[in-house]
């Protein structure tokens, strides 16, 4: 059954009259976040891509949005221990049950474990699901298993890893009522990714590298739902009178950590703010902010912008030189590049020239630049609560290729900036082959370039995990 299909066929009902009823929006939210799943399992697509798409050709209430996006990315980001858990209650292997049925274990699960959601209404609103999808026969079994999981839980403080405790989120702990997992003492690094929901790989790079401190805040931030970032403009407003008008409308803001961002401690419909229409700002974490900061644009500059889509760092660079810049932002799709035409009108930014450019990285604007911006493709390892697929997709095979197309863009970079110019190399990833191994390679290939400074954002130290260095030309 397609997704279409499922939503379609689980939100409507007919009565004996022949009066189509549409679904509570509460049992619509599962659905949505039913459905999201299904279609991730078979095309891999982002979750947030997924959402919007469905968002699209399907109305539903900004509660149940959040509802949904909560629960399918939620059951992404903690897919491994999901599992785990499941597992640990049932006799049948995970490959002897049917994929759509393991689906709706997890949404039960999830929200057991893991949501606000009371417990008795998790184990109840995913019965129910079971109905909606046309899969009564699923109810006796499904209601079981997460009966069992409800059991499994305790009331009992915890407060370090252990075979009987669950990370949730916050640096929080939940105690267990049975050993289920690996014993950190000896198996830590089994303990971290059945724990944490990392893959085997990344838990091995981590455990072994990072200390104990820099482990629990990275695995943490992880798993932590994301928290929602903007970044006022510059050019048309100032903080606190945004904070004001946030507050005025029953937002729970503050001010960030850096000059110019705020904290939303809920993430309802952004362009239903105070502000958003009048492109006073926009949403960016202050990690990613750094690296426009550290570029530092100054007026009547020529910059480039070698991999700008989505266009945070583009529209920043831009408010930074008080729009008086020449930022050419270039990506290799005309439609990523329309999301900065998009993002740049709203902002009334002017100075902004997009351009696509070949994958291959031929025909690239001309320069020389004043500074050169190139925000590579990269593993994600430090946003992996803003992107829960990325932890399923690390691999080192993968690793090493990025490693070879980022130094390759960085390369390009070099060439693109005068004598004197700049160059920031910018990266949401903490694995040290894509950042500072990156730019040792180039500058021992680029005699003429200098590392002048650079960022290392560990995740959860208060941001997102990023790196950027700053390279001077010679």
């Amino acid at each position: 059954m397609f997704v279409s299909d499922v939503w379609n066929k689980a939100t409507r009902s007919t009565t004996d009259e022949g009066v189509v009823n549409v679904r509570t929006p509460y049992e619509n939210g599962r659905i949505f976040a039913f459905a999201v799943l299904q279609e991730f399992d078979r095309s891999e697509r982002f979750i947030q891509d997924i959402m919007a798409d469905l968002d699209s050709r399907h109305s539903l209430s900004s509660a149940d949005r959040s509802l949904a996006l909560d629960v399918a990315a939620g059951v992404v980001r903690r897919g491994r221990t999901l599992d785990v858990v499941i597992q640990s209650r049932i006799t049948r292997p995970r490959h002897k049950v049917e994929p759509d049925l393991w689906r709706v274990l997890r949404i039960g699960a999830y929200q057991l474990l893991f949501s606000r959601t009371p417990d008795h209404a998790a184990v109840d609103s995913t019965v129910g699901l079971c109905r909606l999808i046309d899969r009564p026969r699923w109810t006796g079994f499904v209601n079981g298993v997460l009966r069992g999981i409800g059991r499994l839980l305790s009331d009992e403080p915890a407060i370090e890893p252990s075979p009987f405790t669950l990370p949730t989120s916050a640096g929080q702990w939940r105690n267990l009522n049975e050993a289920i997992l690996p014993d950190p003492r000896f198996e830590r690094t089994d303990y971290f990714a059945d724990a944490f929901s990392l893959p085997q790989a990344l838990a091995e790079r981590w455990t072994s590298r990072l200390t104990e401190t820099e482990l629990i805040a990275a695995c943490f931030h992880s798993i932590d739902p994301p928290e929602t970032t903007l970044r006022i403009n510059s050019m048309r407003a100032n903080r606190a009178a945004v904070l004001q008008s946030l507050l005025d409308a029953g937002c729970k803001a503050s001010a960030g950590r850096i000059d110019g961002s705020l904290h939303l401690e809920q993430s309802p419909r952004l362009e239903t703010l105070p502000g958003y229409a009048e492109g006073l700002w926009c949403v960016q974490d202050e990690a990613a902010m750094s690296a426009s900061l550290l570029l530092a644009p100054q007026t009547g500059e020529t910059i480039l912008d070698l991999c700008a889509a989505p266009g945070g760092k583009t529209t920043h660079l831009a408010e930074l030189s008080g729009d008086t810049a020449i930022i050419v932002a270039c990506d290799v799709a005309n439609g990523r590049l329309q999301r900065i035409r998009d993002n740049a009108a709203r902002l009334q930014l002017t100075s902004i020239q997009p351009m696509v450019i070949p994958k291959d990285g031929r025909d690239l604007p001309a320069g020389p630049f004043d500074a050169v911006l190139v925000d590579v493709p990269c593993s994600n390892t430090g946003v992996l609560n803003r992107r829960p697929e990325a932890r399923w997709r690390f691999d080192m095979n993968g690793l090493n290729e990025l490693v070879v197309l980022q130094t390759r863009l960085l390369l390009q970079a070099c060439e693109l900036v005068r004598p004197g110019g700049r160059v920031v190399y910018s990266t949401c990833s903490m694995e040290p082959e894509e950042n500072r191994g990156v730019v040792d390679a180039v500058l021992l290939a680029r005699k003429d370039f200098r590392l002048d400074r650079e960022n290392l954002h560990q995740p959860g130290f208060p941001a997102d995990g990023a790196y950027q260095a700053l390279l001077i030309r010679s």
